[in-house]
C-alpha cells in the first residue's frame, strides 16, 4: 500500500499533523517509536541521559552548587512525546519582548503564525491561572517578589481549569483530563471515522529516497522485523533528538544534528515548614528577565541536597524556584548518541544571575537561609538540530521533496520557554500546506 502521508512521532508535532490531516479523507499512518504510558504514570518513563556540559571557563565558585554535578538532558519516548509530561505551560505571547522568542524566530524566515498561534490556543483551552487557583505559596512568591522589584504574572497553561483540582501533579500525566496532551488528538482519530492508522513501537531507522523524491520510511517492529512503508509525503516529528538521527541514517544532509539547545535550567531551594509547594499547580506564575525567567517549581531532587545541609524536609517543606534560560545553540548529537555541549560565560552568567535573583527570593519568604540548595543543571526541551533556514525552508521541507519536519528541531535559536504551542501552530500550517499540495492536480507526479 502506499500512503498520502506518513507521520513519524505522535508529540506535540506529529499528532498534530495527523488530527489536522485525518479529516481530508487521506490515507494516513503513523508511526511512533514508544509505548502507551497511561496518564498518571507517564513521570515513571523519563530518561535522564547525561550530558556532556563543558565549560568555556573555571568551575571554582563555591557559591553556586549546581556546578559541582553532572548535567542532565530529560526525555521521554511513548504516545504523546513529551506533552504528557510537560507543566502545561503554554509561552508564545509572554515572550514578544524577548528577540529569541519561537514566534519571532520564524517571522525572520517570512513565517507568520498568529493565525495558527490563535487557533491552538483555542483549541489547547489556553488561559491565565485564575487568581482563586492560586495557591498560598505561589501567592507568597508574587507578595515577596513584587516587593523586590520583580514583576510577577500569571503564566499561561493549557488547562481547562474546570477540570482542575489544583493536585500538582501534572508531570505525572493528567488523569482529571484538564491539562492538555497530544494523546487528546490521538484519541479523537481514533474515535472518528477516517482513514488513519496509527502504530506504536516501531522504531524508524531511515527515510526512503531516490532522485532527490521521498519514497517512504523504513522501521523495525517490536518483533525485530524490518518495515518497508510507503508514502510521497513524509512528516518527520520524532523530537529534537531521534529526528536527526534518523536524518543522518537516511543521508539526507551533512548539517544536521549541530545547533542542539536545551533551555537550561536548575532549581534553587529550601526549607520552609509545611509551605505546600507540591500540592500547587506548578510554575503558576512567571518573572520575566530577557533572556531568562523565574518560576515557582517544585522538584524532588531538591530534598536529598537539602537533607545533606542537616534538614529533614519531607515534600511539602520545600520551596522552589525553577531558572530556565535561552541557552547557546551550539550542541551536537552523534551518531552513537552521545550528546555534548559547551556552557558559554554567557549561559553561566545567566544561570548565576537567575540563581541570585531566586536566593533573594527564597529568603524574602523565609525559607532558611543555610538550607538553599541547587538542582543540577538540566535541559527539557531539546531543539535546533534541523533548523529553518539551515536544514529546511519556511515550508518546513527538506532539501528532499515531500520530506517535512514537524517538531522542536526547526526552532533555530532557544526561545528560554516552553515551546510545546509554538510547535503545534507550526505543524498546524504544515499541515494546511499539506492538504493543498495534495489537492492540486499533479503535485505529486
Amino acid at each position: 500500500m502506499i500512503y498520502d502521508v506518513i507521520i513519524v512521532g505522535t508529540g506535540a508535532g506529529g499528532a498534530t499533523v495527523a488530527h489536522e490531516l485525518s479529516n481530508k479523507s487521506l490515507n494516513i499512518l503513523v508511526l511512533e517509536k514508544g509505548l502507551n504510558h497511561p496518564r498518571g504514570t507517564a513521570a515513571n518513563h523519563i530518561k535522564n541521559t547525561k550530558l556532556s556540559l563543558s565549560l568555556e571557563e573555571n568551575r571554582n565558585d563555591n557559591r553556586y552548587e549546581f556546578l559541582n554535578y553532572p548535567a542532565e538532558l530529560m526525555n521521554i519516548e511513548g504516545l504523546g512525546g513529551t506533552t504528557p509530561v510537560s507543566l502545561a505551560n503554554a509561552c508564545y505571547a509572554c515572550t514578544i519582548c524577548y528577540k529569541n522568542s519561537a514566534t519571532a524566530q520564524f517571522k525572520g524566515f517570512d513565517l507568520e503564525l498568529f493565525e495558527e498561534l490563535l487557533e491552538a490556543s483555542k483549541e489547547l483551552k489556553v488561559g491565565s491561572l485564575p487568581a482563586e487557583m492560586m495557591g498560598p505559596a505561589t501567592r507568597m512568591i508574587v507578595d515577596k517578589g513584587e516587593k523586590l522589584g520583580y514583576f510577577m504574572e500569571p503564566m499561561p497553561k493549557f488547562i481547562d481549569f474546570n477540570k482542575c483540582d489544583s493536585c500538582g501533579l501534572c508531570i505525572l500525566g493528567c488523569t482529571k483530563g484538564a491539562k492538555w496532551d497530544a494523546n487528546d488528538f490521538i484519541k479523537e482519530i481514533n474515535e472518528t471515522e477516517n482513514n488513519t492508522e496509527i502504530l506504536s513501537n516501531i522504531t524508524v531507522t531511515r527515510v526512503l529516497h531516490k532522485n532527490q523524491r521521498v519514497d517512504g520510511v523504513e522501521g523495525i517492529d517490536s518483533n525485530g522485523e524490518k518495515k518497508h512503508y510507503r508514502s510521497k509525503i513524509v512528516v518527520i516529528a520524532a523530537g529534537a533528538l531521534n529526528t536527526p538521527k534518523i536524518l543522518i541514517d537516511s543521508d539526507v544532509t551533512n548539517e544536521v544534528s549541530d545547533g542542539l539547545f536545551t533551555d537550561l535550567f536548575i532549581t534553587v531551594g529550601g526549607y520552609l515548614k509545611d509551605v505546600n509547594l507540591n500540592t500547587e499547580i506548578p510554575m503558576g506564575v512567571k518573572s520575566e528577565f530577557g533572556p531568562y525567567f523565574i518560576s515557582p517549581h517544585f522538584s524532588n531532587q531538591l530534598i536529598p541536597l537539602i537533607k545533606e545541609k542537616g534538614f529533614s524536609p519531607k515534600a511539602k517543606d520545600v520551596m522552589g524556584l525553577m531558572v530556565k534560560i535561552a541557552d547557546e545553540a551550539n550542541g551536537k548529537i552523534y551518531k552513537d548518541g552521545r550528546i555534548e555541549k559547551e556552557l558559554t560565560s554567557r549561559d553561566l552568567n545567566l544561570l548565576k544571575e537567575g540563581y541570585d535573583k531566586s536566593v533573594e527570593l527564597l529568603k524574602a519568604v523565609g525559607v532558611e537561609p543555610s538550607s538553599i540548595s541547587s538542582t543540577p543543571i538540566r535541559g527539557a526541551h531539546p531543539g535546533g538540530t534541523a533548523a529553518i533556514g539551515k536544514l529546511v525552508d519556511k515550508n518546513l521541507e527538506t532539501c528532499i521533496k515531500g520530506l517535512f519536519i514537524a517538531d522542536a528541531s526547526v526552532i533555530p535559536q532557544a526561545p528560554g520557554r516552553p515551546p510545546i504551542l509554538t510547535i503545534v501552530a507550526l505543524a498546524k500550517r504544515l499541515s494546511k500546506n499539506i492538504a493543498d499540495e495534495i489537492c492540486e492536480p499533479n503535485s505529486l507526479e
